[in-house]
């Protein structure tokens, strides 16, 4: 169902669910343990009851695909629970990772004032939950309500500040100073923490830092050997993490 009028009435869509032949229940948005964090926090009740009525939770098992790069989407999907990982599908199986998305954060947005093709592929690291929007819906919530519009803009912003922050490092920096950058993202906006446990590959790993995984593990055993990390298996621990930020700044 496409939108040519933004004026159309939620009545409208509220007699003929998009999602008619899934016979799974329907979450309500007030029982939703995730509803503070929400990007849909604050609508009306009017508008509650239509996004329910055109939205379905779904369980995306670890590596499979959510969104497919050069195809189209009619969905929106936010991220309840587990993680995600945002890539640039190049030749040869090469590929770049431009974010892992955590929950209660949108996996990419298809164009959805164009085309509704996506541009990017997403897979799910881990099981993960998500809600899936039908976009008819979701542009409807947007336009339809003015104050809407500066919050989606800001998000729009913040995505763009992401992928241009994460490509720019990867075109200028060299190879350390582009696993430094990965190291301190997943410090700062994964784990939180100078000790985690890694959650994806070796291989993703690499395609954070848009290196190989042989000059991606090189890099990691020199700071190793350096003390600027501790590595275990999958168990990281920053030991320097200024040093990181001093060469992610000359690199």
């Amino acid at each position: 169902m496409r939108l040519n009028n933004s004026k159309i009435e939620i009545s409208h869509f509220l007699r003929e669910p998009i999602f008619m032949e899934d016979s799974r229940p329907i979450m309500q948005c007030s029982f939703c343990s995730t509803r503070e964090q929400c990007f849909f926090n604050g609508l009306t009740d009017k508008e509650s009851e239509f996004l329910i009525q055109n939205k379905r939770e779904l369980v995306f098992k670890a590596g499979e695909t959510i969104y497919k790069q050069g195809t189209e989407s009619k969905y929106m999907i936010f991220l309840l629970s587990g993680m995600a990982k945002i890539m640039v599908e190049g030749d040869n199986g090469k590929n770049f990772i431009l974010q892992l998305v955590k929950p209660f954060e949108f996996i990419d947005f298809p164009a959805i004032f164009e085309d509704d093709m996506l541009y990017r592929t997403s897979i799910a690291i881990v099981d993960s939950k998500a809600c899936l929007i039908d976009i008819a819906a979701f542009k409807h919530i947007m336009l339809s309500n003015k104050s809407n519009v500066p919050k989606l803009i800001k998000h729009f912003n913040q995505l763009q500040h992401r992928f241009s922050g994460r490509i720019i490092n990867v075109i200028y920096k060299n190879m350390e100073a582009r696993i430094a950058d990965t190291i301190l993202y997943l410090v700062n906006e994964v784990y939180y923490s100078r000790v985690f446990r890694l959650t994806i590959s070796r291989m993703e790993l690499a395609e954070l830092a848009g290196l190989s995984k042989e000059s991606t593990s090189r890099i990691l055993s020199q700071f190793k050997e350096q003390e600027i990390l501790k590595i275990k298996g999958k168990d990281f621990e920053v030991l320097d993490k200024k040093y990181l930020e001093q060469l992610l700044r000359i690199g």
